[in-house]
């Protein structure tokens, strides 16, 4: 596992960081980790774009649309 230095963090960064750790009830090194790992988790903007370009412009006949459909209503 890597390790991550964050040097010339304001003074109310650190202290906002430590409240909002402390009603997490985490130390702050553990909510650092989890905000991290959700931002690291979340697809860039620029992907999501690409992805609905992608599929607004692919062409799918009305067989793949319908089974696109029946496959959404499986998944609620």
């Amino acid at each position: 596992m890597a390790t991550l230095y964050v040097r010339d963090l304001p003074e109310e960064v650190i202290t906002e960081l430590k409240v909002r750790a402390a009603r997490s009830h985490q130390s702050l090194q553990a909510y650092a980790r989890s905000l991290l790992e959700q931002e690291a988790a979340t697809p860039a903007l620029e992907d999501v774009v690409a992805r609905i370009r992608e599929r607004a412009t692919a062409r799918l006949s009305t067989d793949e649309v319908l089974q696109e459909i029946d496959g959404g209503r499986r998944h609620e």
